[in-house]
């Protein structure tokens, strides 16, 4: 099942919560996701680039979850989740592990869930316990149009410049480089990594003014500034006319294919 997580707080024990960052997970029905963690504030222009240093985290991969139930009464107690990074903006590696933990239902507050778990706190470098207080958003298709998910990945071959591996083509460049873009409700989340440089985006819809407006972009190295590095705003413009297998030549040559569409 497709879902809009966004949090509203994160608590490292034993301190008290607190929302330092813009936090929204997209989760396609496959389990695909696109997580982007941006410390506050959010620029008030739409073309407006913020510094890699406003960028706490982003991360794509895919998720699982497995409902563990109650000894006693046999009920669904909590969900146990894992998280598998498929990037990773903290690690340039494609192993890029995963993290854990276990989601609760908040009673008589349907639309929300408390996670609880251990990770690496960024402000202490260390592994710490947490809890994070996440609200449901919306899951509706926008212009007819509920989920679409396209992936890059430099390890294929193909195109020149985009593409590596012995014995391709003359011209092939050796590149450590993915890529994921999901569109997802009102929401649109892309996250690029090149070796070293990250580039991540988020588009949101306005349905008061009937259109698409970047919220965030961030980019470092060969991935700052520009248009069309991340196919974020050509998913908003034409992704009703996508299917799964087709492939969007982006910016630098990078060929992005689609890996999953539904209505939901």
């Amino acid at each position: 099942m497709a879902d809009i997580s966004i949090r509203k707080w994160i608590r490292w024990e034993p301190h008290s919560p607190t929302p330092p960052t813009s936090v929204i997970v997209l989760t396609s029905p496959q389990r695909r996701f696109v997580d982007i963690r941006v410390i506050l504030p959010l620029p008030t222009r739409p073309d407006s680039e913020l510094p890699l240093e406003q960028l706490e985290w982003a991360i794509a991969g895919t998720s699982t979850s497995s409902p563990v139930l109650n000894p006693k009464t046999k009920e669904v107690e909590y969900s146990h989740c894992v998280w598998s990074h498929w990037i990773d903006s903290r690690v340039n590696d494609r192993d890029a592990g995963a993290d854990e933990g276990d989601n609760y239902p908040v009673e008589g507050h349907p639309e929300l869930t408390l996670e609880r778990g251990r990770m690496v706190n960024p402000a202490s470098g260390r592994v710490e316990g947490y809890e994070e207080m996440w609200v449901a958003g919306e899951v509706r298709a926008v212009e007819g149009v509920g989920c679409v998910v396209l992936e890059y990945d430099a390890d294929l071959k193909g195109e020149e410049g985009w593409a590596r591996g012995e014995g391709g083509k003359q011209g092939e460049v050796e590149r450590v480089g993915r890529g994921m873009v999901v569109r997802l409700g009102g929401y649109v989340q892309g996250f690029l990594r090149d070796e070293e440089d990250v580039r991540v985006e988020r588009w949101v819809w306005e349905g008061e003014r009937g259109k698409w407006e970047k919220k965030v972009r961030i980019g470092s190295g060969g991935l700052k500034g520009g248009e069309g590095v991340i196919p974020v705003e050509f998913v908003t413009e034409v992704g009703g006319q996508m299917e799964v297998g087709d492939e969007v030549m982006g910016v630098g040559g990078r060929r992005w294919k689609v890996v999953e569409k539904s209505l939901v």
